[in-house]
């Protein structure tokens, strides 16, 4: 398949992603993935639930830094997308892992001894995804530029 094909196909679903998440984690009682609990009285008592923001956060985070590294990369040539793309495919499932064990909340964020939570690997592998995409495709770019 031809790589700009691939890139468009990407960033589509770059952009369907956090919708989705988005809409599972607004509506989770409609979906199914929540289940409401009522005292006897007929009063909401709370819920028990099968996603959290997390996974929206989660997935917002890392689709749209895949979405800002894939629009430059329509435009360049071919070696800088397949650069990108074989560092993406390691990089992700990896931090996925990490992120699946990490704890969901308390770990207190970024202080030290206290630990990380999901919330915050989030944000700091997702940073570090586009910094490191932005080096990769300008690095490569540049490298290929005469070629």
């Amino acid at each position: 398949m031809n790589y700009k094909k691939q890139v468009k196909i990407s960033l589509l679903i770059s952009v369907f992603i956090p919708v989705i998440a988005f809409v599972i984690t607004s509506f989770p009682t409609e979906i199914g993935f929540c289940r409401n609990i009522y005292a006897n009285s007929g009063y909401l008592m709370g819920s028990n639930c099968l996603v959290g923001m997390n996974i929206f956060s989660i997935l917002f985070f890392f689709s749209s830094t895949t979405f800002f590294s894939l629009i430059p990369l329509y435009f360049l040539k071919e070696g800088v997308y397949l650069s990108w793309k074989k560092f993406a495919l390691w990089y992700i499932p990896i931090v996925a892992i990490i992120l699946l064990i990490s704890p969901q909340s308390g770990g207190g964020g970024f202080n030290p001894g206290y630990g990380f939570d999901q919330e915050s690997l989030t944000f700091f592998f997702s940073g570090l995804f586009a910094v490191i995409s932005l080096i990769l495709i300008t690095y490569k770019s540049i490298k290929l530029r005469g070629k």
